[in-house]
């Protein structure tokens, strides 16, 4: 790759996390941690002001938010990973992990992580694939706790068999009705084989059944490989010609084909991740706001829901755009030191 490619995927990679800037979070809601650990990638990248941001949102968070079930939806890897780096309190890491501790379990090791909403008192949604298991894998390196990253793997693999169905793995299961909803959601896929990754890379092979996890992510991305458009995206429910096309899960599939974890453990087929690339770049306005992403979507019975959706910025997909760039990014600058 030449000089003048580096420079325009570091641009994109620039225009996108500044965007990403625009969400000021405070209490936690579902996608907000990639969010965060898009920034943190971005900063690693030169994205100035990532990191500051991240640490102010972070701090700010633990000083003034009163504790709250909300709070298991934050982005434990990046608190963490500040918390060890001496930026962040030790105890607002353990605020996080007392209540993660203390919540009731949905499935195996996975715990229902909202018992205060109705639509997720009992149940296990395929985004905690994406933030909880690394979070724990973080705790296990920050405690020097084997059995923490023994938790991490477990939460990522009973939450997975939970939600395994026919046309891959779906979108929420529910312990009460002892069943998934059987939607294959491909944002879902994505959020689910970024985590199990994040989890690969974090723990390195340090940890029984590490192997097992990787072969898992190298399944959900052989489905997704599988299902691709021809425009690059992919539905929004694999295998329902109904489903209108959902853009984010294309920079989730380029943020995973090009995941440090991934190498020597998934072939990527290089059709499907140039298109996909060129589906990022499509998405990615003038302003940096990723476009063309659903709103938010609540677990359903009802595959007709998933189907068609609004579409507006929203902090999951800006945060999953800032990780295919900054994946990009990387992979530019790599190919330039070579030449």
């Amino acid at each position: 790759m030449d000089r003048h490619s580096s420079n325009d995927a570091s641009k994109r990679l620039q225009r996108a996390a500044t965007r990403m800037r625009d969400w000021r979070f405070h209490c936690w809601y579902w996608g907000d941690a990639i969010a965060i650990d898009g920034l943190l990638e971005a900063d690693a990248l030169g994205a100035a002001g990532s990191r500051e941001h991240v640490i102010e949102v972070l701090d700010r968070w633990h000083r003034h938010c009163l504790p709250n079930f909300d709070d298991s939806l934050a982005p434990g890897a990046a608190l963490l990973t500040l918390v060890m780096d001496g930026e962040l309190p030790a105890a607002a890491g353990e605020r996080l992990l007392t209540l993660l501790e203390g919540l009731p379990r949905s499935y195996g090791a996975m715990p229902a992580l909202e018992p205060h909403r109705l639509f997720f008192r009992y149940g296990l949604c395929i985004d905690a694939i994406y933030h909880l298991p690394a979070t724990y894998a973080l705790a296990a390196r920050w405690k020097s706790d084997p059995q923490l990253a023994r938790k991490a793997i477990r939460i990522a693999l009973d939450g997975m068999q939970a939600l395994h169905c026919p046309s891959g793995w779906g979108q929420w299961f529910d312990p009460t009705q002892k069943r998934n909803n059987g939607v294959s959601w491909s944002r879902g896929l994505g959020w689910a084989v970024l985590g199990l990754l994040d989890l690969v890379h974090v723990l390195d092979g340090a940890a029984a059944g590490i192997d097992e996890v990787g072969d898992l992510a190298a399944r959900v991305m052989q489905r997704l490989d599988q299902t691709q458009q021809a425009d690059g995206n992919w539905a929004a429910v694999l295998d329902h010609p109904p489903a209108h096309a959902e853009t984010s899960t294309a920079s989730f599939y380029v943020a995973a084909a090009l995941h440090p974890a991934a190498r020597g453990l998934i072939s990527v087929p290089d059709v499907v991740l140039k298109r996909a690339t060129a589906a990022c770049v499509r998405a990615l306005a003038a302003d940096g706001t990723f476009t063309g992403v659903s709103t938010d979507v609540l677990p359903s019975w009802d595959i007709k829901t998933y189907e068609q959706f609004h579409t507006e910025p929203s902090p999951w997909a800006q945060g999953a755009a800032v990780r295919a760039f900054a994946a990009l990014a990387r992979k530019a600058l790599n190919e330039t030191a070579k030449v």
